[in-house]
């Protein structure tokens, strides 16, 4: 064989095993990828075709008591983005954006020209979400690659209103401060997902999504808060900061016989929907009325009262030498320097004699002393700090005591006088709260039910709390409430009593100590009364404290008048009626009570209110009673009796003129009526008049004046 051809064989079966060996990898690969790999290799093929999406859910809505004033929702709000790529004329666009934002010029074109991404979000510091407003004149420019993402927020909608006690969420959706921080499980609910096919562009095939997740809605909270109870504490205790020139103010009303907070408000104060603005972390973000501690000075001596007259040591018409008193090597002096001679026990209470408090705390000995203001809820003074009252409230602070036993003579006495100690506004009022409704100490709170924001079904409920029963007798509370109605009749708490209502309360004046606790500050002190009404059965307990106000003066010119104009406020929008003559009292505590009526036929009904003296109005001419007022186990009144027999839009509306605003909101309610409150005291005049038909109207706005009669 010619060797050229030889060679010619070899190369050619070379080459053919070359081919067959690389075909038959590339089989056996191919027989891989579709066999072994094939599972490997689609899960990494469906994460480049599929994309993922989290749904964010709507977080619940904040309401009053009633349910009819909304305090905060959500709402959407817009982040304003950037398509670098489509941007014309940068310089232009942030021109035009600059105002509409509130981000400097420059900013915003350092931001439209950068080089090293191609989208950007047009935000600045604090908050940069905008608002629908502002989202629809940003794209009403109609600027190239100008667009909006939607985003979730929140909408206060009265306000400052209540700030401390709501709080905020943040831009990174993280709540700050108030309920918002303490049910922010309940109320920002879970996200969902959805899970689709892309395109080679990234956008969502049309009709590919799979597995997917719906978001669960955060739900509603009902506060116990009333709005106009709240609203009239602020502008009561704005009023007395402007007046007194003073550095902060705090006010509590609360339910004495619940535990219930009514409103509560702290300055100074914030804007919850502008918190980048005004939410300054050291000086307006702490709640005072749970975190702030002070010395509580003469408000505390009703725990030292009530002490002695439990234990028998306290006897009114005794006497002893007002002025000053010796303790150890210490003199401890009355408030005003001189005393008033030899005077009662009582008169000690209704002028807050020190030198009585003092005797007292020395009859009644260290033990018992503290075992009271234990049993009361601040403590043990023995120990560094006291206990908290467990509102649903963050960062309570528990108040700071001695931290060592025995106590000196000297810490006992000032003690007795609320000097030494500091505690917490929100301790005091319920330490009060005991002596008002009989001898039990309440737990605060703030949520009065959490609701499906779909249905409105209440899913949990607080209900009152007793944390110690008996903490004093019955005997020994009216005992001090009769007292300490001495101190606003004849005492130094004259400025907080209101014409019509029992005021009973105390005041307080108290040195705020150095910051090295070595002595007291010049000039600088807490002026606060606390206080309750009607004092024969209290329905409200009201604190009020003042901080260093400007002017001069103390418990009973600063803080009195300030609590008594709410007193005043609150009980009218109540409903609570000003004292009556004995015999007339007599008669509205035997008035008849409405029982359980629904869904009984309305005509046996209505014969049975008539019965009792009472003249029952019926709305609608249905045969049963489908919702009734008043409530059940609540007194029956002419003129304000009624059931409900047929759906509301079908119903004439009553006329609610005379009536005062708790029964006007109460009779809404029933009704399914969104009030709109002008002015307070009694209903003068409704929208929607007597006898019209409600049909598909939801709202009605009733205007009230003070019955100056």
């Amino acid at each position: 064989m010619n060797p050229a051809t030889k060679a010619s064989k070899w190369r050619s079966l070379l080459v053919g095993l070359l081919c067959t060996l690389f075909l038959s990898a590339l089989i056996f690969r191919l027989l891989w990828i579709q066999t072994i790999d094939a599972k490997n290799l689609r899960e990494r093929a469906e994460k480049t075709w599929e994309a993922k999406t989290v749904i964010e859910p709507v977080r619940g809505s904040i309401m009053d008591r009633s349910g009819t004033f909304t305090l905060a929702e959500s709402v959407e709000k817009y982040i304003i983005a950037a398509d670098l790529d489509q941007v014309d004329d940068p310089r232009e666009t942030a021109e035009k954006l600059a105002p509409l934002l509130d981000i400097p010029e420059q900013k915003l074109l350092k931001k439209l020209t950068k080089k090293t991404a191609k989208q950007v979000e047009l935000k600045k510091k604090g908050n940069f979400k905008v608002s629908r407003k502002v989202r629809d004149e940003v794209l009403k420019l109609d600027l190239n690659g100008i667009y909006s993402i939607k985003t979730p927020g929140r909408q206060f909608v009265e306000g400052k209103l209540a700030a401390h006690v709501l709080g905020f969420v943040n831009v990174a959706g993280k709540a700050v401060g108030g309920v918002e921080q303490t049910y922010d499980n309940e109320l920002r609910g879970h996200e969902g997902k959805i899970r689709f096919k892309k395109d080679a562009r990234g956008d969502q095939i049309p009709q590919s999504a799979q597995d997917y997740q719906p978001p669960e809605n955060g739900k509603d909270l009902l506060l116990t808060l009333d709005a106009n109870i709240q609203y009239s504490v602020e502008k009561i205790l704005d009023e007395a900061m402007v007046e007194h020139h003073a550095k902060g103010a705090t006010a509590i009303v609360a339910d004495p016989n619940t535990g219930e907070i009514l409103a509560m408000a702290s300055r100074p104060t914030f804007d919850p929907a502008r918190f980048d603005k005004t939410w300054k972390q050291g000086e307006n973000d702490v709640n005072r009325a749970v975190q702030a501690q002070y010395e509580p000075g003469s408000t505390f001596k009703i725990i030292t009262l009530a002490a002695a007259i439990e234990e028998n040591v306290f006897h009114s018409d005794e006497r002893f030498q007002s002025g000053s008193i010796q303790v150890d090597n210490q003199i401890i002096r009355d408030w005003n320097d001189r005393g008033w001679g030899e005077i009662s026990y009582a008169d000690g209470v209704y002028l807050s004699s020190n030198v009585a408090f003092v005797r007292l705390s020395e009859k009644l000995g260290a033990n018992r002393l503290i075992r009271y203001i234990d049993r009361f809820g601040f403590g043990k003074i023995t120990e560094r700090s006291g206990r908290s009252t467990g509102i649903d409230l963050p960062a309570e602070a528990r108040g700071l005591f001695f931290g060592h036993s025995p106590l000196h003579p000297t810490e006992l006495a000032t003690t007795s006088f609320g000097q030494g100690i500091a505690v917490t506004p929100i301790q005091q009022v319920m330490a009060v709260s005991a002596v008002a409704n009989g001898g039990t100490l309440y737990r605060p709170y703030v949520m009065k039910e959490i609701r499906d924001p779909k249905n409105k079904k209440v899913l949990k409920k607080n209900k009152p709390y007793p944390v110690r029963k008996n903490v004093i007798s019955k005997e020994t509370a009216g005992q001090v409430r009769t007292l300490l109605r001495g101190v606003v009749t004849e005492g130094t708490g004259k400025q907080a009593d209101v014409e019509g209502y029992r005021v009973a309360g105390k005041t307080g004046t108290a040195l705020k100590p150095k910051k090295d606790g070595k002595g007291y500050e010049t000039g600088k002190y807490v002026a606060s009364f606390i206080g309750f009404a009607p004092a024969d059965d209290p329905e409200l307990v009201v604190y009020v404290a003042i901080d260093e106000p400007g002017k001069s003066g103390d418990g009973g010119t600063v803080a009195a008048p300030a609590a008594g104009r709410i007193i005043a406020s609150s009980l009218h929008h109540m409903g609570v009626s000003k004292s009556e003559p004995a015999q007339q009292a007599k008669t509205q505590q035997d008035r008849p009570v409405a029982k359980e009526w629904v869904d009984q036929p309305v005509d046996e009904v209505k014969k049975e209110i008539l019965e009792t003296g009472i003249q029952a109005k019926v709305l609608g001419s249905g045969r049963r009673v489908l919702r009734q007022y008043p409530r059940p186990g609540e007194p029956l009144i002419t003129g304000a009796t009624y059931l409900l027999t047929e759906s509301p839009p079908a119903l004439e509306m009553p006329d609610l003129t005379g009536a005062s605003l708790r029964q006007a909101l109460t009779i809404c309610r029933l009704m399914d009526l969104q009030p709109q409150i002008n002015g307070e005291g009694y209903v003068t005049q409704q929208s929607i008049s007597p006898g019209d038909r409600v049909m598909e109207r939801k709202k009605i706005r009733l205007k009230l004046k003070p019955n100056h009669g």
